[in-house]
């Protein structure tokens, strides 16, 4: 996290572009990376290093012409504090609870990611983040200079698109449920990988019992391995060899009852199949490629997934295993190279899917996620009210880190312990205000920041599901 040094010569807080009503005009890479905001245009231009600049006047020598994404401003010093792009590529996470600002934080961050030609996928399970692409009716009080610029910048020149799996009145999503197993046969350990996850994500719809788990989920991951060995990738074409289970299938010849049990998985997957509009229902099928691609006309798409037609938390967690597995799948092949940030995933009630306690069916995937995607230049970006229920691989690979206000005596406590791991003191967390952060990032201590109202319109109020489907079929916003 770096203090904004002041001033610096005139630069560009996202890849250019002009607009006139609705009409933008892109910059011809519009994902080329870009010089970092300055003062005048963000309050948040990027500062001489990771580290902390005491010098209000630094020389020239000191400026950072890398792109750097505001954080808000010190509430010691009163200035600008930002952190750069390229960070990001080592996640973030967000500590903090009710009436905290964390959903502004967020709101925040995806959106000045997007001013430079980031785009994002962003998981919505609270129905308060499909209003990315709303304008402000009138400029908000916690905006600061500069801040409606940027607005309009930021609206104009980025696509948001709601998605709405199981919900065919919006825009609906249907699942991969296989990864492209091709893509990693090279890799032993990269296949045997996606072998476990796609495993962890079929095993809620395979009803094994009790007596037979274990068992069961043998046989399915040997017959899943085998599968993937011959370059299948088709969910249909599975369910056929697990009904008629192929002799070469290895390390099975000790089980006398295996053909016995594929034959039912393979039946209970094409029953799925039948009943689950998300598993094999009608809609858009899940492409990392589409929710991270802008169309003609706009530097940065944001995919707004909307859980609304998710009630339950095992389909939310079966949709997102699905999801990281073809974000990974996909970003190998399509990675960041040398811009700074090729994507970021965004994933609010973060312990709902990786939590501390039992594995879910998307634990696995959120931790080889989050342990590999950096190399490829796909960030995370995890928040929870609940940092004691958050599995703790999540904050050791988080690099940069948010502490908002929290009210429950748990939390505070493993909130404290989390903070002083970083080597920082968040003793006043119950006290804080809506939008005050402590903020840590790579090679700095702790900063007390206030972060700015997000530039898309923001009421107190979340959608209702109704007002989220007219979104999703673009007849609101």
């Amino acid at each position: 996290m770096s203090p904004t040094p002041s001033p610096l010569p005139p630069t560009t807080g996202a890849p250019s572009s002009s607009t006139t009503g609705s009409a933008t005009t892109r910059n011809p890479d519009p994902r080329a990376p870009t010089t970092a905001p300055t003062a005048a245009h963000a309050g948040a231009a990027p500062g001489a290093d990771d580290g902390v600049v005491d010098d209000p006047h630094p020389g020239p020598a000191l400026t950072d012409d890398r792109p750097h994404v505001p954080t808000g401003r010190s509430e010691h010093s009163g200035r600008p504090v930002s952190v750069p792009l390229e960070t990001l590529r080592k996640h973030t996470v967000v500590f903090a609870g009710s009436g905290s600002g964390k959903t502004v934080l967020l709101r925040r961050l995806i959106e000045e990611c997007a001013l430079h030609g980031v785009s994002s996928i962003v998981l919505d399970p609270n129905n308060d983040l499909a209003r990315l692409g709303d304008a402000w009716p009138q400029p908000p009080s916690g905006w600061g200079p500069g801040d409606a610029d940027r607005a309009k910048d930021y609206l104009a020149g980025t696509e948001v698109v709601v998605w709405t799996p199981r919900k065919e009145r919006g825009r609906p999503l249907v699942l991969r449920p296989l990864p492209a197993f091709a893509d990693v046969l090279d890799d032993d350990e990269e296949l045997e990988l996606a072998v476990e996850a796609a495993v962890a994500g079929l095993l809620p719809r395979v009803k094994l019992t009790a007596a037979k788990a274990a068992i069961g989920t043998a046989v399915l991951k040997q017959a899943l391995g085998y599968f993937a060995q011959g370059g299948g990738t088709e969910l249909d074409d599975f369910v056929a060899m697990l009904a008629a289970l192929p002799e070469g299938v290895r390390g099975l010849e000790n089980i006398p009852t295996a053909r016995k049990l594929a034959a039912q998985m393979s039946e209970n997957l094409a029953a799925a199949m039948l009943v689950d509009p998300l598993f094999g229902g009608a809609g858009a099928p899940l492409d990392p490629g589409v929710l991270l691609t802008p169309s003609d006309g706009h530097r940065a798409r944001v995919s707004v997934i909307s859980f609304t037609g998710l009630p339950a938390d095992a389909q939310r967690q079966t949709f997102v295993n699905q999801l990281q597995m073809a974000l990974f799948a996909w970003i190998k092949k399509n990675p960041a190279g040398d811009r700074p940030l090729g994507g970021l995933l965004v994933m609010d009630e973060a312990q709902d899917f990786a939590p501390s306690g039992a594995a879910t069916a998307c634990t696995e995937s959120t931790l080889q996620l989050s342990a590999q995607a950096r190399k490829y230049g796909l960030g995370l970006m995890f928040a929870t009210q609940a940092p004691k229920g958050l599995h703790n691989r999540i904050p050791g690979n988080a690099t940069t880190q948010f502490f908002g206000l929290l009210n429950s005596g748990v939390q505070i406590g493993a909130a404290t312990e989390l903070a002083r791991r970083k080597g920082g003191r968040v003793d006043d967390i119950a006290r804080l205000g809506s939008g005050t952060f402590y903020a840590a990032s790579e090679g700095v201590g702790f900063e007390k920041v206030r972060m700015p109202m997000c530039l898309s319109h923001h009421p107190s109020s979340a959608l209702t599901q109704e007002e989220v489907l007219r979104r999703a079929r673009g007849e609101e916003g």
